[in-house]
């Protein structure tokens, strides 16, 4: 638990540097980048500015990260070929849909937040947007973001097995682990992130009761496409980067080396170029454990 706030923490400003880049009004535009985005940020709002809406992801992390690995290493353990990167891969398609829906209120409740420009807790805005929009409202975006998640997990996933296979088996090194881990976050968001702009617009539509602009994700892309040109769908991704190299690097090295310092590590399975989060993740007995760690 304290790794996944951790993650949070250090990268919810430019998380929301990235919401006001993909959702500032795009016929008079306020930000150029990330750092006028950034030193505009600072100077209005000061620190606080950078860390609004950090109290959904917050209360959400320990939930959508047990949901993720558990829903991963289970699904790979009941094929019928655990060892092999499609497996690695239709795991991760699943674990990416059934987190969904855990994520998609809480992103809608952070984004929210983070451009509001008042301190409301996420349980009024919560509350609110229940109240203005119905149950509708509280799942508005969970159709993109089920579209965003499924290639990002598959992407997230495979980047990482791949990166940590070794040919004999042998233990990867906490290098190996730091770069694997990091390289796959970034290439899942590079994979996902023009879904991600558009989800935000979805989430932010019709926010506080204003009229509606998008009838749904293919509109948002039309219209955007119309007034933007393709461009749009990477603005924001620069800080998106910057922010996932650390925060995936450290949570897949500080997992693996929690399980090793514990001595759970199964034996390995008999299959050459396998990487040893999977035969972890291979063991019925310690899927329950890994959720546990991930949530002390």
């Amino acid at each position: 638990m304290n790794l996944c706030c951790a993650g949070v923490i250090v990268g919810h400003p430019l998380d929301t540097i990235k919401v006001h880049l993909q959702t500032q009004n795009t016929r008079n535009p306020q930000y150029n980048g990330a750092y006028q985005c950034f030193k505009h940020l600072l100077a209005k709002n000061g620190v606080r500015g950078l860390y609004r809406g950090i109290s959904s992801p917050l209360s959400g992390v320990a939930a959508i990260n047990a949901v993720v690995f558990g829903v991963y290493g289970n699904t790979r353990r009941l094929q019928n070929d655990p060892g092999t990167l499609t497996s690695c891969m239709i795991a991760g398609a699943a674990s990416g849909l059934c987190q969904s829906f855990l994520n998609s209120p809480m992103e809608l409740v952070k984004i929210r937040m983070q451009v509001a420009g008042d301190n409301r807790s996420a349980i009024n805005v919560g509350k609110e947007i229940y109240n203005r929009e119905g149950v509708r409202g509280v799942f508005r975006g969970l159709t993109t973001t089920i579209a965003r998640e499924i290639p990002a997990f598959v992407t997230y996933f495979a980047t990482y097995e791949c990166l940590t296979r070794t040919s004999d088996d042998s233990a990867v090194s906490t290098m190996t682990m730091l770069v694997a881990g990091g390289t796959a976050g970034v290439v899942s968001w590079m994979i996902s992130y023009p879904v991600d702009i558009i989800k935000s617009r979805i989430q932010m539509d019709g926010m506080n009761g204003q009229p509606r602009i998008y009838k749904n994700a293919i509109d948002c892309l039309k219209r955007s496409v119309a007034h933007e040109g393709y461009g749009f769908l990477f603005k924001g991704l620069a800080p998106t980067l910057v922010r996932a190299f650390p925060v995936n690097a450290s949570c897949f090295a500080v997992v693996t080396w929690t399980m090793r310092l514990f001595n759970e590590m199964p034996p390995m399975i008999e299959s050459g170029g396998v990487s040893i989060w999977d035969n972890y993740l291979y063991s019925t007995q310690t899927q329950g454990e890994m959720s546990t760690l991930l949530l002390q």
